[in-house]
């Protein structure tokens, strides 16, 4: 029986390394499946006046500025993209609305960089402006369990409609080749 414990550090090994070499395993706060413990926590209200989700809008903050297009996929869905500014990073998303709040499950590939994309979950909250250019407000996570480590903003773009194609790179841009992605 002594030689138990190395056979059980052995097997807790080579668990940890299938798990890393598939990338399909969940992190320690989780079962890996998406989570919004920050967002389940605020009560959604009711948009005014014309507001409504779907848009073009500029995220403006350090690290997290370019371009996002939302769009509807019927009833409380969404689906759409995000490219950087600086075209370092492009990250699709799908997610849910419910009045002035929206919810994303969110992946980002590196553009240039190999290795599995970054899986995580983001809200925003609507704040309706008299001129068209709603202001969004919210955090984003480090992974699919927590969605209230970073803060960011943006604003909807006034007369931009939304584009399935809207995140496209330029010609010889390349993202990292997608990994099997946290289930």
């Amino acid at each position: 029986m002594r030689h138990a414990a190395p056979l059980a550090k052995l097997g807790v090994l080579a668990a940890a390394a299938l798990c890393l070499a598939t990338a399909g395993c969940p992190n320690s706060a989780g079962n890996g499946s998406p989570q919004w413990p920050a967002a389940s926590k605020i009560k959604p209200q009711p948009l005014s006046g014309t507001s409504e989700w779907p848009g073009v809008y500029f995220i403006n903050t350090a690290g997290s500025r370019g371009y996002m297009h939302l769009l509807s996929s019927g009833g409380e869905n969404i689906h759409g993209c995000w490219l950087a500014e600086d075209r370092h990073a492009r990250a699709t998303f799908t997610g849910t609305v419910s009045d002035n709040l929206a919810k994303f499950d969110w992946t980002e590939n590196k553009v240039g960089f190999a290795g599995p994309p970054s899986h995580l979950t983001a809200y925003l909250v609507m704040t309706p402006e008299a001129d068209g250019r709603d202001k969004v407000e919210g955090k984003y996570g480090e992974d699919v369990n927590d969605d209230g480590v970073n803060d960011w903003k943006g604003v909807k773009q006034k007369g931009q409609a939304p584009k399935e194609d809207g995140c496209k790179l330029d010609e010889g841009d390349t993202i990292q080749t997608e990994g099997k992605g946290l289930q």
